[in-house]
C-alpha cells in the first residue's frame, strides 16, 4: 500500500484476516470442521510467501542495480530498508552497513521474542522493537522526502500484527484446554483417543446436569493439586448439590425420578444409594455405565478437581464433532 499498490494491498490485507479468522473459527468452534482449518493454512502461508515477494519487487522499484547493492544503495525510497526491517528488526540498517544499531536491534529482537514465549509481558516490548527498527532505518536511509504518515501508519500496524499473532499461543491455552479420551468409559459419545477440546470453567461458575466435564482424578490427585492437567478424568455431570441421587433398576433417578439419559444404551446392572450429593460436590458416571470408574465406586467429586466442559472432538477427523 505504501508503493501506491493500495487495491492490492487492501485485498492481500483482507484476504490474510479472513483466511486467519477462518482458520481459528475451523479449529476452535463448536461447529468448524478441524481438518479444514488446517487445510487452510496452505492458502495463508502461500499468501504470506507471495506478500513478502511482490513487497520486495515494490518496495525496490525503480533502483538499479548498482544502487541496490549494499555497499552503494544511494536511492532516495527509503522504503526497501524499511521493508527488511519489519521482516526481522536490524536488517536494514545492517543493509545499509550500520552494523552496531543493526546487530543491537536484531539481537535484541531475537532474544525479548524467545524470552515472551517464557514471560508473556515481554509480548508488547516485542512488538515495540520490530517498530522502532522501522522507524529508525526510515530515518536513516536516503530521501529526498519523508511521509510520515505513511511511516505511523506501517509502525502502528506492524505493532497490532506483531502483537495480535505473537499472543495466540499465550492466549489459546488459556481458552482452550485439549484432552486425549483415556478409556472407554464414556462410549458411545466418545471414543479412546478421542481428542476434545475443554473450555475452561471458574470455580463459582455454575455446571447442568449432562455436561460432559474433564477433571483430575480424584483418587490419584491430593486436593492441593486439585484442578492440575495430569490424570485427567471425562465424565458426564449426572446430580448437582443437594439433589438426591438413587441408581436402581436399571437407571438413575434424581429426587425420585427417572433421569432421561439417550446417550445411554445398556441398562444400569448394580444398585447404589439413594444418597445427597454435599455441597461443593458432583455426583458424575461415564456413558458406559457399567464399564465406567466413577462416582459409583470413589464417591462425589470434589468441585476443585474440575478442568472445565468438553465441547468439541477434533480429532481423528472422521470423529469431529461439538459435544452437547
Amino acid at each position: 500500500m505504501y508503493n501506491g499498490a493500495i487495491a492490492r494491498g487492501l485485498f492481500i490485507a483482507i484476504a490474510h484476516a479472513g483466511l486467519a479468522a477462518f482458520i481459528l473459527w475451523s479449529i476452535f468452534a463448536p461447529e468448524g470442521n478441524t481438518l479444514r482449518g488446517l487445510i487452510t493454512l496452505v492458502p495463508l502461508l502461500s499468501l504470506y510467501i507471495f506478500n513478502l515477494w511482490d513487497s520486495h519487487h515494490a518496495a525496490k522499484r525503480g533502483i538499479t542495480l548498482d544502487e541496490f547493492s549494499p555497499l552503494t544503495y544511494q536511492s532516495s525510497d527509503p522504503w526497501y530498508p524499511v521493508f527488511l526491517s519489519q521482516v526481522l528488526p536490524g536488517l536494514g540498517h545492517l543493509f545499509l552497513q550500520k552494523a552496531a544499531i543493526g546487530g543491537t536491534l536484531l539481537i535484541l529482537g531475537i532474544l525479548t521474542a524467545y524470552l515472551a514465549n517464557f514471560n508473556p509481558a515481554l509480548l508488547p516490548l516485542t512488538a515495540m522493537i520490530w517498530a522502532i527498527g522501522c522507524g529508525l532505518v526510515y530515518r536513516s536511509a536516503p530521501s529526498r522526502t519523508r511521509q510520515w504518515g505513511w511511516l505511523g501508519l506501517l509502525l502502528a500496524a506492524i505493532m497490532v500484527t506483531r502483537f495480535a499473532v505473537s499472543s495466540i499461543p499465550v492466549v489459546v491455552p488459556r481458552q482452550v484446554v485439549q484432552c486425549i479420551v483415556p478409556s472407554e468409559s464414556m462410549l458411545p459419545t466418545l471414543e479412546v483417543r478421542d481428542r476434545i477440546f475443554v473450555r475452561p470453567r471458574p470455580l463459582k461458575q455454575p455446571l447442568s446436569v449432562g455436561d460432559i466435564i474433564v477433571f483430575s482424578n480424584p483418587e490419584r490427585t491430593p486436593i492441593e493439586q486439585a484442578g492440575s492437567l495430569y490424570n485427567l478424568m471425562v465424565k458426564r455431570v449426572i446430580a448437582l448439590p443437594g439433589q438426591q441421587v438413587e441408581i436402581r433398576l436399571g437407571q438413575v433417578w434424581i429426587d425420585g425420578t427417572p433421569l432421561v439419559e439417550p446417550y445411554s444404551q445398556e441398562p444400569i446392572l448394580y444398585q447404589w444409594g439413594p444418597k445427597t450429593v454435599p455441597d461443593g460436590h458432583l455426583f458424575v458416571l461415564g456413558d458406559n455405565r457399567n464399564n465406567s470408574r466413577d462416582s459409583h465406586v470413589w464417591g462425589f467429586l470434589p468441585r476443585p478437581h474440575v478442568i472445565g466442559n468438553a465441547y468439541k472432538i477434533y480429532w481423528p477427523p472422521q470423529r469431529v464433532r461439538p459435544l452437547p
